[in-house]
């Protein structure tokens, strides 16, 4: 029986190979979504290339658990492949097969005793590569470019980035040179080929104040303390209790071992049962509570730094992040375990309706993501992220500036105390409800709103390499809407700036023209945004009734001090 690859995994493939075709480089990556199904992309992959006589293949990961998939998937794929495991947890050490699967922590010393060395390496969870080139992957990978220059090497990974040193294909380093082809887990979604996920974030969350950052992600020990109090548990448990009700696989995200055993005692007082998985625990011990999990014997695990690779059970409908990450990648990987669909049989799969009336009437039709570290409004939708990398600054963030309500003096937006009066501003609330609000982590599921404009400010925005444009800055109440008009940049950019100066009155085709003028503009009303995870995008703006925004010689001072303090004068 001929294995049938979905459209997607196909126009991967081709992607791939158009990549090579085109000489955009040896050495691409291939991103796909936690259940895309990479091992069957995987599996056509090494088919292919077992078609050219004499060529060795080698798959390499971090994960036991991976290297078994994937071995499966290729013999479904390709039932007479010849192949080996040199893998310690495996039990095998083979390195005379055609086609080697190979845990990177006991073959990366072995470069050279491939004989003849690999004509093509592939890269499972390509996310794991540091690009520090004296890590294992480093090492092992510089010496197979030794023993066969002409070696390539394909990335595959839902998550094409790292916290600690940015973007896999890109900068000093960078193993990858591009990305052959990316699969939208939006797709995915809306054509039936992943559950789809909804979220909740927490009436009681995780009090980062004082969480320090070390590397570019909170401090391990710092959030075990804020995650660990007492009565915050006691929140989070009772209502990943009532939100859970009729759902059936809980997967639990903890801050620290001890804060998992809290977890756990608290689970247990709701008669739930529950078990702890951690790093700490020895193989054959992992893999039991992980059994009892999928038979249902367990119906909630507690992790403490694992399955968040590696770990595939469709049956999960309910992941309760209840720690805080500012890596984009493991948030998508953390979600990515909710997202394999569960069809309800006898319907035939091969179109997108049968295939959403399938999860529709089967055991899981969503599942639900509970957020109790704030991760969905620090990284945006799942299927927009964009990911935060160590010492990387967009520039388009909040207000730099906010207004001191005692003195009136303008102060750094993050600033809890004036320097001026003194006066100590209130620290955020993280929700204002006794219950967990109803929050969107995919981009099709936030609600628009219209929103009061009390006052407008525009301001001159530098960015290297580009023409000047303007910042634009809708006070909202306590609220600040970011947008930018650019003038100069042409194209559609500029064509932006132009459909909109009959509603502003503007007269002005330059960016100095126009922030010279800009005091007499028309200031809309009203504007209707869409949260995209902290940020805003406006969806409409409301000029009718709109009135002059010229300002008071005061106002434009003031102006003229947040562009000075934006440009970095003061």
């Amino acid at each position: 029986m001929t294995f049938k690859l979905r459209p997607y995994q196909e126009a991967a493939i081709d992607g791939l190979y158009q990549y090579w075709a085109d000489g955009r480089g040896d050495n691409p990556l291939i991103v796909a979504p936690t259940g895309a199904g990479k091992s069957a992309i995987l599996g056509k992959i090494v088919r292919d290339a077992m078609s050219y006589p004499g060529t060795r293949v080698m798959i390499l990961t971090h994960v036991k658990e991976l290297l078994e998939q994937n071995a499966k998937a290729l013999l479904r794929m390709y039932p007479e492949a010849d192949f080996g495991f040199y893998s310690a947890s495996i039990g095998q050490k083979c390195l005379d097969k055609p086609i080697t699967f190979a845990g990177i922590q006991s073959v990366y010393q072995r470069a050279y005793d491939m004989v003849p060395p690999p004509d093509l390496v592939i890269v499972d969870e390509a996310h794991m590569i540091p690009k520090n080139s004296e890590t294992r992957y480093g090492k092992f990978l510089s010496d197979l470019k030794k023993c066969n220059p002409k070696v390539k090497m394909i990335g595959l990974t839902a998550t094409p980035y790292r916290l600690d040193s940015g973007y896999l294909h890109k900068g000093k380093g960078a193993l990858f040179d591009g990305i052959a082809y990316d699969i939208p887990v939006g797709m995915l979604m809306d054509e039936g080929y992943l559950s789809t996920v909804v979220s909740k974030g927490g009436a009681k969350k995780i009090d980062l104040t004082n969480v320090g950052k070390r590397g570019g992600e909170f401090i391990e020990s710092e959030l075990a303390i804020a995650a660990s109090d007492p009565e915050l548990v006691k929140a989070t448990v009772k209502e990943i209790v009532e939100y859970g009700h009729d759902r059936k696989a809980w997967l639990v995200f903890a801050s620290g071992l001890g804060h998992a055993d809290m977890l756990r005692e608290e689970f247990e007082q709701y008669n739930i049962s529950v078990a702890v998985v951690s790093g700490d625990d020895a193989m054959k011990e992992r893999d039991r509570k992980i059994n009892d999990f999928k038979s249902g014997k367990v119906r909630a695990i507690v992790n403490c730094g694992v399955l968040t690779t590696g770990f595939d059970y469709p049956q999960v409908d309910l992941v309760a992040i209840v720690r805080a990450t500012e890596s984009t990648g493991l948030y998508i990987q953390i979600v990515g375990r909710g997202t394999r669909p569960v069809y309800a049989d006898g319907f035939d799969l091969n179109t997108k309706e049968n295939r959403l009336d399938a999860i529709a009437a089967g055991s899981k039709p969503n599942c639900l993501i509970l957020d109790y570290g704030e991760n969905v409004a620090r990284h945006g939708f799942i299927d927009a992220v964009k990911p935060k990398i160590k010492g990387q600054n967009t520039g388009e963030g909040e207000a730099p500036t906010k207004e001191c309500p005692k003195c009136n003096s303008m102060v750094f937006a993050g600033s809890r105390q004036c320097q001026d009066c003194g006066h100590e501003f209130p620290a955020p609330e993280l929700n204002h409800n006794h219950k967990s609000y109803g929050g969107a982590i995919l981009s099709n599921q936030v609600q628009a709103e219209w929103l009061e404009v009390d006052d407008v400010m525009y301001l001159r925005w530098k960015k290297e390499g580009k023409p000047d444009s303007i910042k634009v800055t809708y006070r909202c109440g306590a609220t600040f809407i970011n947008e930018w008009l650019c003038p100069d940049h042409g194209g559609y950019a500029a064509s932006r700036y132009q459909a909109r100066m009959p509603a502003l009155g503007a007269s002005a085709k330059t960016t100095e023209d126009a922030l010279i003028e800009s005091d007499g503009w028309v200031k809309p009303g009203r504007i209707k945004v869409r949260p995209e995870g902290k940020y805003h995008q406006i969806i409409q703006l409301d000029y009718s009734g709109g009135k002059s925004n010229e300002k008071s010689e005061v106002e434009r001072q003031r102006d003229a001090d947040i562009e000075a303090l934006a440009e970095g004068f003061l």
